[in-house]
């Protein structure tokens, strides 16, 4: 073997030793918040992908407590009827209905639910909640259970049990006439640094009612309430709860869909489309005003929620691009992401696919120069990697690690510098001696080759 192919396997082999234990560190990449940072930078490279035709938003905006107050109940029942005889395909309460405002107006609210049969509500989780629900949270709590997935559930030791009593559903007479309900995307879902990457899909809990109240029909199972996104896209996909097959640590199935990345805590990671006005909207006051709007609705998702960004019913959160976005959109988002059957893959998942990869071309291109040349053959490697990366990302929406990748570039560079820095010298007293000793090629020979610098790669040492 020639003194060049020693020098290039010398590098290649090298490169992965530094690519194995940087491989494995990857794969918990999800548990370094600095590599999530990073990771960031895939949604703010990537181009605004196009919102579902069969989507759109109906905003509680700024134009709409101006024209007519804050909405009460009886506008949101005007509003369902007015979607339903517009075609709406679903619709989608992602906002607060916990409250009563009178007979009159809670009644003109559920009798629409009830009536469109295609009305879907938000549910929240009373992190603090400590005394027993009333009564009409109880049978709030009874009617959750339509929308309770028991069957068919994987658990893992790190999949955490959520109490049932602690679920806060929308008023009793709402939830209870709605065709399902989901707890709110954003609920028991930000990261430490406030940036919504990853929603839960489903929450693991045991159907405990106080003894002396009605109980329910799954009092003493375990059951999986599901996301307010989840139920929307198993409903909008023509199925229901039975339909899910939640694989805690594994998978989140619907039906026979693509199955979703579901880790053991339960959560799901967010595909955002783009920044926030990426989904069509219009004003809910606009909506009723005028007559039914069948162009805008007819057989569309209409997702209804708050959008002004000082109201606390908006729930404006961070999100990769570091721009907020409110609660509403990142719904939209996430059904999107469901209905489409394109997972978000992080990068922890294809750590050992990209970095054994980068190795390889590392050690490929770093071994093609040496000295100062080799960090040229690192940058090539490099960016060949981003744009495959990008390109992934745009296409699949799969993300490849980006500062173990970034390590290992420098690593490969540092021991071919190394390499070469060792391997000089011998070379040098190798020439040397060749020609103190009038060592001389015989008939058919050729003196061995010896690496030297001169210019950039290697060339046959003929003598000094």
């Amino acid at each position: 073997m020639s003194r060049l192919s020693a020098y290039r396997w010398a590098v290649l082999v090298l490169t992965f030793v530094f690519a194995v234990p940087l491989a494995l560190l990857a794969q918990r990449a999800n548990a370094f918040g600095v590599e999530t940072r990073a990771s960031d930078l895939w949604f703010h490279s990537r181009p605004q992908r196009a919102p579902r035709t069969d989507m759109i938003i109906v905003a509680r905006d700024e134009k709409t407590l101006k024209e007519m107050g804050p909405p009460t109940h009886a506008d949101y029942g005007r509003l369902i009827r007015k979607l339903k005889a517009a075609g709406a395909k679903w619709i989608v309460m992602d906002i607060d209905l916990g409250d009563r405002q009178g007979h009159a107006a809670d009644r003109a609210l559920w009798t629409a639910i009830a009536d469109s049969h295609r009305t879907l509500v938000m549910v929240r989780y009373a992190q603090t909640r400590t005394g027993e629900p009333d009564a009409d949270e109880l049978r709030g709590l009874r009617a959750l259970e339509k929308s309770a997935h028991w069957q068919e559930i994987e658990l893992r030791d790190r999949t955490p049990e959520w109490g049932w009593l602690n679920f806060a559903p929308a008023t009793s007479d709402f939830i209870h006439s709605a065709h399902g309900a989901g707890v709110a995307v954003t609920e028991q879902s930000l990261d430490p640094d406030g940036i919504v990457r990853r929603s839960r899909a489903g929450y693991l809990a045991k159907v405990l009612y106080p003894a002396d109240a009605k109980q329910g029909k799954l009092t003493n199972y375990y059951a999986v309430v599901p996301s307010l996104p989840v139920i929307t896209a198993v409903s909008a996909m023509g199925g229901d709860k039975y339909a899910l097959d939640y694989d805690f640590g594994e998978r989140l199935t619907f039906g026979k869909a693509t199955s979703q990345p579901l880790d053991s805590k339960g959560f799901i990671p967010m595909d955002y489309i783009g920044r926030e006005g990426s989904y069509p909207r219009v004003s809910m006051a606009e909506v009723l005003k005028k007559e039914p709007l069948p162009d805008y609705f007819r057989n569309r998702i209409v997702f209804v929620g708050s959008t002004i960004p000082t109201d606390d019913l908006t729930e404006y959160r961070l999100t990769p691009f570091g721009s907020r976005m409110p609660r509403v959109e990142m719904t939209a988002n996430q059904v999107q992401a469901f209905l489409d059957q394109r997972p978000l893959v992080e990068p922890h998942r294809t750590a050992i696919a990209g970095i054994l990869g980068l190795a390889l071309v590392l050690g490929l291109l770093v071994g093609a120069f040496r000295g100062g040349w080799s960090m040229l053959g690192a940058l090539l490697a490099l960016l060949l990697y981003l744009a495959v990366g990008w390109v992934l990302f745009w296409q699949r929406s799969i993300m490849l690690p980006l500062l173990p990748a970034l390590s290992l570039t420098l690593l490969s560079m540092l021991g071919a510098l190394g390499l070469a820095a060792w391997l000089k010298p011998w070379a040098v007293a190798r020439v040397v001696e060749t020609r103190d000793t009038g060592m001389a090629a015989g008939p058919g020979e050729e003196l061995p080759e010896l690496p030297t610098r001169r210019g950039f790669g290697f060339r046959r040492n003929r003598g000094l």
